[in-house]
C-alpha cells in the first residue's frame, strides 16, 4: 500500500517556489514600467541579453565597513 503525501499547508515548507513566484511577479512589473520608459525594443534586447546570461550592471560587490569600537 502506497502513501500519498499531502501538500504542504505551511509555507515555510514552501520558501523556494514562494521566492521564485515574487522574484517573477517583480520582473514581470519592473518589464511592464521598462516598456513605458524606454519602449519595448530596448526593453526585449535587455531580455535577449539576459537570456544569453549577461547581466547588465557593475560586478557584484562587497565591501564591508570597518567596524568601528564603541567606547563606553
Amino acid at each position: 500500500m502506497t502513501e500519498e503525501k499531502e501538500p504542504s499547508q505551511n509555507i515555510e515548507d514552501n520558501l523556494p517556489m514562494v521566492n521564485y513566484i515574487m522574484l517573477h511577479r517583480i520582473y514581470d512589473l519592473l518589464t511592464l514600467i521598462s516598456n513605458k520608459l524606454v519602449g519595448p525594443e530596448d526593453t526585449s534586447k535587455m531580455v535577449e541579453y539576459h537570456n544569453q546570461g549577461y547581466l547588465l550592471g557593475p560586478v557584484p560587490s562587497y565591501s564591508p565597513q570597518p567596524e568601528e569600537e564603541e567606547n563606553t
